[in-house]
């Protein structure tokens, strides 16, 4: 929740910026199927004691979605989803966010009321109560605000959709507004606000909206403003609540392994007793025409600047939506994109760039481009930006450019309906923006129909001078001189296959969308790295996709934004992997390219240069980030012949010495048969898979002096260290970590696992962490979390709070370290705990991606592919004698790493 949902909501919107539809089209669309589909007569709904809610219109649509309307205005989305036993329940409440609060308007009162709605108790249930009914069924739940929206949601076993129904209804309708809660939560959000401040991110985005837009209410943050938000009481919420908070005025999203009617049966139930409320309008002003151009500059701690370059632009309604959507996507997606291969591959001029078209239901839309450049070159990437744009009015984009730009939007629609959580907020935005929940579909077809003629007729008509804006976020003392800008599939076995080379793949048939994922994964990174050559194996993923001696790094990302993939090489701390994710039909040609650049690296030396400078421009901005000044120091703190000590991009001085030749050998030690795993994952038949694998991989020759990489590592700390950073960052942050265990030691693991959820909660916040110090208001956020792998590694809690509460953060957390040596942990805690593992585990591994990766990580480590099988047995046998073992064995000395702006 909180402005990390504010955030949550702007990533969310990203993809659906480019899908929007004027207001005239998607009443045609509508029009059109509610002609072609059957209207079926008033589904009643009667309660025990008389009451009743008739279904006014229930619509079968494609794919297995049916929309129906309640009679008292409620919207119930339902899709069948029978991929996994999981599902998500969601309530979007529409009229809501920082632009439509009215009178409230820069209170945040949308906000405060969602924290309070979300984490408090209803008339008929306590907030505890809630809180271990989700726990107990192993749900995770949370919530979000945005501009023009508040939304809930249950993730959940399918077995438990109908109590997640119930659990969010009662929220919906009946909050019981209890003051300490809300008092609670009024400190959270003050926390949260200031936390925000010192995220470069969300000043960045905050900046850009009060420039563009100077009358619309968009301008204003979601989370408010401090001075009015200090001025927000309960009653106002209440207010708020009654308002807005009405069936008509809402729209009920339940997807997953679900039965339709039976779904929309209990809906009604749930909303038997409550009657249509007024109607909601919000007047908006226009915002006018901007007719000269604009600049925001805001200084913060760090190393970079963040720039971003807009242009306002149309509102949804408008048919010019869909060039820009294109012009977007020609300029900043992918690597071989203008914008990319200027900035990054030409010159090195950035970090990163992107770009979006954002184009809302309810304000006039925006053209963005967003980079992050050095000192030295961040004026000149914005010089090159704005000739890019200024090329995009002068010429006409390829057939080529445009081609590609049309796949990837394809692609997007397919990629991005992979998971039930993916699927239900698709629905329900779609829904409130257009008024049709399948409207992805319509809009792609759309896209297929711009030409390049349109895409330069509306780079004429908005991205032109007189409506440039400009906000940079600057290093301390490095503002600029103002300037003016002149249906289901089948799913197969997991089969391992192993090649004459020794190379083991994992094959798995899944049809239930048309792509494929190819991975293939190394051992080795700071297995293998040294202190001395940290940051070599990042360099060697960084490298693998720029160039072979068959194909440039352009030509490489040519073809893969050409076909609408996606490929990306990395290294995580014990491995280097690969991951494309292509269509169906790409597959082939596909695994051919992935396989030259994983296997045929050319290390040009143009690209090197190139990709040691953004790494080392990298390293310097790692102290922006309040989180990752405070992980290294943990890291420089901890033992040296621990893998856990190397960062994983290494240091300056050592990614400094790294050249060419040292990644290639590398590559020649590392990446042999014996030392690697493929897989190949969905909908590809399994002998056509090995195959391909067999012809792109079965050449590679085995190494005869091959020998196994140890996990024997050291991990012990032979007393207390304390360490503290002072930083000029308005924020605190803490870190206690203690010698944890190994994933191969299987019992102590789920041991620490179990404690880790008792603790923190376990992926999702809460447990006795969260639960006393966020509810006292003492952090932004408190997390306990293993960093482990096949080496052993360490315990970990991390904290973020205000710089004055540093050492009283300190002290509860070794409370409660304390609670857990000493065994105070009661059944319920634990049996809850073990029941939310079991369940969050469900539903974590449900993309075909997700759950190859796990696979060949188990394989490679010695624990099997299909270990993850056996997850909740594991869990399952874990005893509260084991947790509390685990507990005294490992909590002894710890190092305690603490940054703030004061001193110690």
């Amino acid at each position: 929740m909180g402005e990390d949902a504010m955030s949550h909501s702007v990533r969310m919107r990203v993809r659906f910026w480019g899908m929007t539809l004027g207001c005239l089209i998607a009443w045609a669309v509508g029009q059109t199927i509610a002609a072609e589909m059957p209207q079926p007569a008033a589904t009643e709904v009667a309660e025990p004691d008389g009451t009743a809610r008739r279904y006014l219109s229930v619509r079968q649509l494609p794919d297995q979605v049916t929309l129906a309307t309640l009679d008292n205005g409620l919207t119930v989305i339902v899709q069948e989803n029978h991929v996994a036993p999981v599902a998500t329940v969601r309530c979007y409440v529409n009229n809501t966010g920082s632009a439509f609060e009215g009178q409230y308007l820069g209170a945040g009162v949308s906000h405060v009321l969602e924290h309070v709605v979300a984490g408090g108790s209803t008339t008929k249930r306590s907030e505890a109560e809630i809180e271990q009914i989700i726990d107990t069924f192993g749900g995770a739940t949370n919530a979000f605000t945005s501009t023009d929206v508040t939304a809930y949601f249950i993730n959940c076993p399918a077995r438990h959709t109908m109590q997640a129904i119930e659990l969010l209804a009662d929220s919906m309708q009946h909050c019981a507004f209890n003051p300490e809660e809300f008092e609670r939560e009024l400190s959270v959000i003050r926390q949260e606000l200031a936390d925000g401040e010192v995220n470069r991110r969300r000043v960045q985005w905050n900046l850009l909206s009060q420039t563009v837009y100077q009358v619309h209410p968009i301008r204003h943050p979601v989370i408010g403003y401090l001075d009015v938000l200090n001025q927000t009481t309960n009653e106002m919420i209440i207010d708020f609540y009654r308002q807005r908070y009405v069936p008509n005025n809402q729209v009920f999203v339940v997807v997953g392994a679900v039965d339709t009617q039976a779904v929309l049966q209990h809906v009604a139930a749930q909303w038997a007793g409550t009657p249509r409320g007024n109607e909601t309008l919000v007047s908006l002003p226009q915002e006018p025409l901007q007719l000269s151009p604009r600049e925001a500059i805001r200084e913060m701690d760090g190393a970079g600047y963040d720039l971003v370059l807009a242009w306002p632009t149309v509102d949804l309604s408008h048919p010019d939506l869909y060039a820009l959507d294109v012009a977007a996507y020609v300029l900043a997606q992918g690597e071989s994109s203008r914008l990319a291969q200027r900035l990054k591959y030409e010159e090195p001029l950035v970090l990163s760039v992107g770009s979006a078209s954002y184009t809302p239901h309810f304000a006039p839309g925006l053209f963005a481009i967003f980079a992050s450049a050095q000192r030295d070159t961040w004026q000149k990437a914005s010089d090159e930006i704005v000739r890019e744009v200024e090329r995009l009015r002068e010429e006409l984009v390829t057939p080529e450019e445009l081609a590609k730009a049309k796949k990837q939007k394809s692609a997007e629609l397919v990629f991005g309906a992979q998971t039930v959580e993916q699927a239900a907020d698709s629905l329900g935005r779609n829904f409130l923006a257009t008024g049709d929940p399948l409207f992805d579909k319509h809009y792609v077809d759309a896209i297929q129909q711009v030409t390049a003629q349109q895409v330069q007729d509306v780079a004429r008509r908005y991205l032109v001078p007189e409506r440039f804006n400009r906000v940079i976020i600057a290093p301390p003392g490095g503002s600029p001189r103002a300037e003016t800008q002149d249906d289901a599939g089948t799913e197969g076995e997991t089969r391992l296959v192993r090649l004459e080379n020794g190379l083991r793949v994992l094959i798995k048939q899944h049809t239930h969308l048309p792509m494929v994922n190819i991975q293939a994964l190394t051992l080795g990174a700071a297995l293998v790295d040294t202190p001395q050559t940290a940051g070599r194996a990042s360099l060697v993923a960084s490298m693998l996709d720029q160039g072979t001696s068959a194909m440039t790094a352009q030509q490489i990302a040519e073809f893969f934004d050409s076909i609408g993939g996606q490929m990306s090489m990395r290294a995580g701390r014990n491995t280097i992997y690969g991951s494309a994710t292509v269509l169906s039909d790409d597959f082939e040609e596909s695994l051919e390219l992935f396989a030259q650049c994983f296997l045929q690296p050319a290390f040009p030396e143009d690209q090197f240069d190139r990709v040691q400078r953004l790494t080392l421009a990298a390293i310097e901005r790692r102290s922006d980030s309040p989180q990752a000044e405070a992980f290294e120091l943990l890291y420089d703190s901890l033992p040296p012949e621990s893998p856990y000590h190397l960062l994983q991009d290494g240091k300056l001085e050592t990614v400094q010495k790294l050249t060419p030749t040292d990644l290639q050998t590398y590559h020649q030690q590392h990446f042999v048969p014996q030392n690697m795993i493929v897989t190949v994952f969905g909908d590809v038949a399994v002998d056509q898979a090995i195959e391909a694998v067999q012809q792109h991989f079965g050449a590679l020759p085995p190494a005869a002096d091959f020998q196994p990489i140890s996990f024997d590592r050291p991990n012990q700390i032979d007393g207390p260290i304390a360490q503290h950073k002072q930083t000029a960052k308005d924020t605190g942050m803490v870190i206690v970590s203690y010698p944890g265990t190994s994933i191969l030691d299987r019992e102590d693991h789920a041991a620490l696992t179990v404690l880790d959820a008792i603790m923190s909660g376990y992926s999702y916040p809460g447990g006795w962490l969260h639960n006393e110090l966020r509810g006292a208001g003492l952090v932004y956020f408190v997390h306990a979390f293993q960093m482990t792998g096949p080496a052993p590694g360490y315990f970990n809690i991390m904290a973020q709070t205000h710089p004055d509460q540093v050492d009283q953060v300190l002290e509860r957390i070794e409370a409660n370290v304390q609670r857990a040596r000493e065994g105070r942990i009661s059944e319920e805690e634990f049996l809850t705990a073990k029941q939310r593992i079991i369940a969050l585990n469900a539903q974590e591994n449900t993309t075909i991606g997700q759950q190859s990766l796990q696979a060949a990580l188990d394989e490679l480590y010695g624990l099997g592919y299909d270990y993850e099988q056996t997850f909740d047995q594991r869990i399952e046998s874990v005893t509260i004698e084991d947790v509390v073992r685990v507990a005294n064995e490992y909590f002894g000395h710890a190092i305690v790493i603490t940054t703030s702006p004061r001193a110690r």
